[in-house]
């Protein structure tokens, strides 16, 4: 019996190991130096309001980043406000009135220095809001984009 019972630890000890070695930490990468475009290309905005996940928030610091993105090119950063009901990024997000292609976000974790962010998923609309203080949007972030 106690020969079953080992065998069946090994065999699960084994799979473990062989299932952590498909998962790869995503590269870590310097602080990045997002900049919006001021030069008034892009007259209409919207605002987002938006949450992190907790598992990333937990390890929050003052390096962190958090930008928003249209075809790869910074058109807000988030602004970190801490707020009784816990902290959110306030992100003003730039674009043309009839802008046709979808807003992804990056966040840069100062504590890991690793890049998570998501696909482009959120419609650019002129004084639109996405989320608000009472309550923010979660973003999915993954790792590495």
């Amino acid at each position: 019996m106690n020969k079953y019972i080992l065998s069946a630890v090994l065999l699960l000890f084994a799979a473990g190991t062989y299932s952590c070695k498909k998962h790869k930490n995503p590269p870590k990468v310097p602080p990045p130096q997002w900049k919006v475009d001021t030069s008034g290309k892009y007259p209409a905005s919207m605002t987002a309001v938006v949450r992190i996940p907790d598992y990333l928030m937990q390890h929050g610091q003052p390096g962190d980043q958090l930008g928003a993105f249209i075809n790869g090119e910074c058109r807000g950063i988030g602004k970190l406000i801490k707020l009784d009901a816990g902290d959110v990024y306030f992100v003003l997000i730039i674009g043309e009135a009839a802008e046709q292609d979808k807003v992804s976000f990056s966040y840069y974790s100062a504590y890991s220095s690793y890049m998570y962010g998501t696909s482009p998923f959120l419609d650019f609309t002129m004084d639109g809001n996405y989320g608000t203080a009472d309550h923010p949007e979660k973003l999915a972030l993954t790792p590495g984009k």
